[in-house]
C-alpha cells in the first residue's frame, strides 16, 4: 500500500492533531494513525503539496513548495 492509500483509509477519521517544521513537512494525526507529507520537489505534480479544511472556526491551511513548513522543498 502507498502514502495515498494510507491516506484514503484515514480520511473518513476524525484530525486530533497536526504538526508542522521545515525540513520535515506536515504530520496529521488521526483518531487511528498518522501521515507525515514531506515530498521531493520532483514529486510534485501541482502547486499545492496539501490543504487542510474542516477546523472548527471555518478556518483552512494551504501548503505549497517553498513556503511555510515547506520552505526547502524547492
Amino acid at each position: 500500500m502507498g502514502w495515498a492509500d494510507a491516506l484514503r483509509a484515514l480520511i473518513p477519521l476524525r484530525v486530533v492533531a497536526t504538526a508542522e517544521r521545515t525540513g520535515q513537512g506536515l504530520r496529521v494525526e488521526f483518531e487511528k494513525g498518522a501521515i507525515r507529507l514531506h515530498p521531493d520537489i520532483s514529486d510534485e505534480t501541482g502547486p499545492e503539496i496539501a490543504l487542510l479544511t474542516g477546523f472548527k472556526d471555518g478556518r483552512w491551511m494551504c501548503w505549497r513548495p517553498g513556503e511555510e513548513s515547506f520552505e526547502d522543498v524547492v
